[in-house]
């Protein structure tokens, strides 16, 4: 895929970042108002901007399995805040329409990070 950061298959920090890419891009096609940008750090008072940082927060964690202490670091977030996002998330989740939109995101994450493990493979 051109424009992706190559993945290092052997890195786990190469490997974060993999996950961390995909989640992104996924969230953004979850959410196509939002830029890729305002999802990393989004701007005071968007709160679908920071709905969907905790989305990907979310997604890293619970679908990817990555700890949350390493999240919280990659992320420069303290590890209370990461939490909070994953309770808002799953908060949300209990709404079978939320859900829905979420797993397809998960979904594109999952397709999107297999498709560049297999080009750096």
């Amino acid at each position: 895929m051109s424009g992706d950061p190559l993945i290092n298959l052997h890195s786990a920090r190469s490997r974060h970042d993999g996950i961390y890419h995909a989640c992104i891009m996924a969230v953004r096609d979850g959410f196509p108002h939002l830029t890729a940008q305002a999802i990393i750090d989004p701007p005071h008072e968007w709160f679908d901007a920071a709905l969907a940082r905790q989305i990907v927060i979310h997604i890293m964690v619970r679908a990817f399995g990555l700890p949350k202490r390493s999240v919280a670091q990659h992320q420069a977030r303290s590890r209370e805040a990461v939490n909070r996002g994953l309770r808002v998330v799953e908060r949300r989740l209990e709404t079978p329409r939320f859900r829905n939109h979420y797993d397809r995101m998960v979904s594109a994450a999952r397709g999107s990070l297999t498709a560049r493990m297999e080009d750096a493979a």
